[in-house]
């Protein structure tokens, strides 16, 4: 006999299920897949995330969320920048313009082919710790 109680219950099952479904998605926003590191989220002096792990071959897309932000991964232009052995330097500004900053809303993209850990650096809040590593594995 279906009761009142017995419809409740079950309506409680599938609502905890779909609940707990929702819980192993992407909490975020963020397509994972397209392994996006957003530039100064809430004005913030940060990339997040902070360590992004990819393979080689992989595309990392900067997306700035405020302005006066860059990406540098130049050691010439900070004693913070570290690149793996015959990797290639990559900024998301022209030649020495190491304060040359991306427009809210608009990417930057890089390639990576070598292997090992990347640290990388808004120039302008390198002070600030605005600093980020990307770590490529075969």
């Amino acid at each position: 006999m279906t009761t009142r109680r017995s419809v409740l219950r079950q309506m409680a099952t599938v609502s905890t299920g779909a609940l707990l479904a929702g819980c192993f998605g992407e909490s975020n926003g963020t397509d994972r897949e397209t392994n996006e590191v957003l530039s100064g989220p809430n004005g913030d002096f940060v990339f997040e995330p902070e360590t992004i792990e990819i393979s080689t071959g992989d595309t990392v897309t900067w997306t700035f969320e405020s302005t006066g932000h860059n990406v540098g991964a130049k050691p010439e232009d900070s004693d913070r920048v570290k690149l793996p052995s015959g990797a290639d330097p990559f900024a998301s500004y022209a030649g020495n313009k190491v304060y040359q900053t991306v427009e809210k809303g608009d990417t930057y993209e890089h390639t990576f082919e070598t292997p090992g850990e990347y640290v990388y650096v808004c120039v302008p809040h390198v002070v600030s710790g605005m600093v980020g590593t990307v770590i490529v594995s075969d």
